[in-house]
């Protein structure tokens, strides 16, 4: 599969549910290339500024300079925050509920869904970006690799939805059973 058939299969669920696709850019330093983004507007109150959020999907490619392991990935959503934050200014929303699609050149490993809902715990300090959902993919292997965790009163069911479809298109690895 290619990058340009993962979007296409991933673009109806997000504009179901409200998102629209604006265009990804490139970050020299520290090096980062995002294919889109996917914002959707998210009213989290009534109160007029403060109520409003962002659920924001990134679809990005691994830079070279992270490795496959938490503290990696934390720093990839470090990145990735700092892009969403640059992004959508404070006047489009408090609160940015950030999933991450990740192409990477590595093989998916049976570990890598643990490693990930490590990573996925992440402090994004000083940052509006609270990430639900990240995703590993491998395009070349088919295989793919996810942590999620479900926002408050769901207003954040982009990861979810996502984690639905691409376990229909790719390969899960699971650890071995202990017995």
């Amino acid at each position: 599969m290619i990058e340009d058939r993962l979007i296409e299969r991933i673009e109806p669920v997000l504009r179901e549910l409200g998102s629209v696709r604006e265009p990804g850019e490139s970050f020299a330093a520290p090096a980062l290339d995002v294919l889109g983004y996917y914002p959707r507007r998210v009213r989290l109150s009534q109160i007029p500024f403060l109520g409003r959020a962002l659920g924001l999907v990134m679809v990005a490619r691994q830079p070279v300079d992270i490795e496959g392991t938490a503290e990696g990935y934390q720093r990839l959503l470090t990145r990735m925050a700092m892009a969403a934050n640059g992004r959508y200014p404070l006047r489009k929303g408090l609160v940015l509920g950030l999933s991450a699609v990740v192409l990477t050149p590595e093989p998916i490993q049976p570990e890598d869904d643990a490693m990930l809902a490590r990573a996925l715990d992440v402090r994004l300090r000083r940052m509006r970006a609270v990430p639900f959902g990240l995703f590993r993919i491998n395009l070349g292997q088919e295989a793919m690799a996810m942590a999620i965790r479900e926002g408050p009163g769901g207003l954040f069911p982009e990861p979810a939805r996502l984690g639905d479809l691409l376990c229909e298109q790719f390969r899960r690895y699971l650890p071995p059973m202990a017995v």
